[in-house]
């Protein structure tokens, strides 16, 4: 038998927190389609109610799941800022991506241009926090 004491300690609740007034949330995702060279990107972006204001997909010829995941947020953090959204939660279910913009990437990296993009953005006059979520949280994007 199975106790449910230990059922329990496996359980996680996955679910959307509401970011505060005037922030916005970005959720982005990006997958292989089929193809180790063809990925899909997407991105949604939601009011602090929940209340949907944009969201975008596209396909791409990609070096893999993490190019995919990279671009997707560098995509949806440029669209946020051209829309003059300075105030942004972005959620990506790719801990991988977090990581390098957080930490960033040697030169040398093959995605190196992309994650130097993405945090030249961030240095802007904007408030931006990037966060990983479980893909069960990011299902929306």
């Amino acid at each position: 038998t199975v106790s449910t004491q230990s059922l329990d300690a496996n359980l996680r609740l996955v679910a959307w927190s509401r970011p505060v007034e005037g922030t916005v949330c970005l959720n982005v995702d990006g997958s292989l389609l089929g193809s180790a060279n063809t990925a899909g990107y997407s991105c949604l972006l939601r009011n602090n109610n929940g209340e949907f204001i944009w969201g975008f997909y596209g396909v791409a010829d990609v070096e893999g799941i993490l190019l995919a995941g990279i671009m997707a947020i560098l995509l949806g953090l440029q669209l946020c800022w051209d829309s003059s959204y300075h105030k942004v939660i972005c959620f990506s279910d790719s801990l991988q991506s977090v990581n390098f913009i957080r930490d960033g990437a040697s030169i040398h990296h093959r995605f190196a241009n992309e994650i130097h993009s993405i945090r030249s953005l961030l240095a802007n006059e904007w408030d931006v926090v990037i966060s990983h979520m479980l893909r069960e949280g990011n299902a929306c994007a």
